[in-house]
């Protein structure tokens, strides 16, 4: 890795994640910029390893201006504000830096959280699922209940059962699959998930900050 160059490590929680953020961070970030995304497995055992992890990166994060690390991680039906600190607390007791787009306060790490879930995102972006699945989801965004993607109770379960009909999904929903089928067609520039929205805002402000960092 060039230590000139912008790096960006994600750690995050579950395989299908990590799928979503390889298939649409190119399309996120600066071309310049590289990454690696480390799947941590389900959430308790994402939670369990994150405080080790970070301990790891203390040890040379500090004194790389251009590497910064992004905690990726849903909320499920944890209070979101209260499980941010718990992140924001971990990132601390390691001694590093904690990075906040909306306080302009640059940090080694970027706590991000999908509310409640990564298919809320999907939600998000019904034109990625039209693409992905046909015409019934065209007017999806607009159906009492799915307007707002962060306010959907079990977004997991509302898409098992309006999938119930394709094929692939009949059994089951398949999320490796449902993530393969719609994270090409996601545009990160439209997506009207609060938590993605913050998650990408708060991505491109490290990246600048890294850029900042290194003219000077």
């Amino acid at each position: 890795m060039d230590s000139r160059k912008a790096h960006l490590d994600f750690l995050v929680e579950g395989y299908t994640m990590q799928l979503f953020l390889e298939q649409i961070l190119p399309r996120l970030l600066p071309a310049d910029t590289s990454f690696d995304v480390f799947n941590l497995g389900g959430k308790s055992e994402f939670l369990k390893k994150v405080p080790k992890r970070l301990r790891g990166h203390a040890n040379w994060l500090p004194t790389n201006p251009t590497h910064r690390v992004v905690l990726v991680v849903d909320s499920d039906t944890d209070d979101c504000a209260e499980f941010r600190e718990n992140l924001v607390a971990a990132v601390r007791k390691a001694e590093l830096n904690v990075a906040s787009h909306t306080a302009k306060q640059d940090g080694q790490v970027l706590p991000r959280i999908a509310v409640e879930m990564l298919e809320a995102w999907y939600f998000g972006d019904p034109h990625a699922l039209e693409q992905a699945y046909g015409s019934a989801f065209k007017n999806m965004s607009q159906k009492r209940g799915l307007r707002e993607p962060d306010a959907i109770r079990d977004p997991a379960r509302r898409l098992e059962n309006l999938l119930s009909s394709v094929p692939k999904h009949k059994g089951g929903l398949k999320k490796i699959e449902l993530t393969t089928d719609i994270a090409p067609h996601i545009d990160v520039e439209n997506n009207s998930s609060p938590s993605f929205q913050r998650f990408r805002d708060g991505v491109r402000f490290l990246t600048t900050q890294i850029q900042e960092c290194h003219a000077s």
